[in-house]
């Protein structure tokens, strides 16, 4: 693993992107299983993802801990871009057997990880969604960004490069809701820019206050090259009772009746 983690950290180095997947590739580095205090995650050494768990034992830590002291026993999450399912892990321990956990993650190429993450960790409460989140119901074409940053991935090409795409089924966030009869939940967004679709395009979840509290990672720069106002998310979540919470450096928007 030592061998995995150093090259992999070095081809984080390369640059454009695409050259250091080539590279990872004809230097065999493969993933491996990677034991931390919020589980057992199977990285690959040669991603940001797996590269800082491997060193530092944890991801996002101001995510982290905005989410567990937010995620109590028998609650819902939807972890809205789950990616490797690294928060939908740290959140199936939190709300235990009795809770449930949606993880919505469209990219083809993530789910044998995520079916092998889920199992590695026994949580059996985890459902998997292979869909992106928007406005509409629909098909939309996913830019994949390169393997050493797959999170990066989205609707809206985010690289100065050409990249491979593929086409994956949408949906909305009020229709997840309602398909799984979730009455409440706290969602995590991530997804590079779509949070504004997502947010704007279900206000009814807001107004209700079905959703508990919104861990949110706003895209500010994306969003402008779209030509989009960060401003209206702010603007819809507020004015349905949601505030900041001051604790969370930005990220949590909580409901207040």
């Amino acid at each position: 693993m030592s061998y995995a983690i150093t090259v992999g950290r070095w081809l984080l180095r390369v640059r454009p992107a695409p050259l250091g997947t080539a590279l990872k590739r004809l230097l065999l580095v493969r993933r491996v299983e990677c034991a931390t205090a919020e589980g057992v995650f199977w990285i690959d050494p040669g991603s940001y993802l797996g590269s800082t768990l491997a060193e530092t034992g944890e991801y996002e830590p101001a995510t982290l801990a905005i989410l567990k002291s937010l995620l109590r026993p028998g609650d819902a999450f939807v972890d809205v871009g789950a990616n490797e399912g690294y928060f939908s892990v740290v959140a199936a321990r939190r709300v235990g057997p009795a809770g449930r956990v949606i993880a919505v993650e469209p990219q083809t190429r993530l789910q044998p990880i995520l079916r092998r993450n889920f199992a590695l960790n026994a949580c059996p409460q985890v459902e998997v969604m292979a869909a992106a989140i928007s406005d509409r119901p629909g098909q939309a074409e996913l830019h994949l960004t390169p393997d050493m940053n797959n999170s990066a991935s989205g609707l809206a090409q985010s690289t100065r490069y050409r990249v491979r795409t593929e086409t994956i089924p949408c949906l909305t966030l009020e229709e997840i809701f309602r398909a799984r009869n979730l009455s409440s939940a706290v969602v995590k967004m991530d997804i590079e820019s779509w949070e504004y679709e997502a947010i704007l395009g279900s206000p009814e979840l807001f107004r209700s206050g079905r959703i508990r509290a919104l861990v949110l990672e706003l895209h500010p720069e994306l969003l402008a090259a779209r030509g989009l106002r960060v401003e209206d998310i702010a603007e819809l979540l507020s004015a349905c009772g949601y505030r900041l919470d001051p604790a969370s450096t930005g990220l949590a928007w909580i409901r207040h009746e």
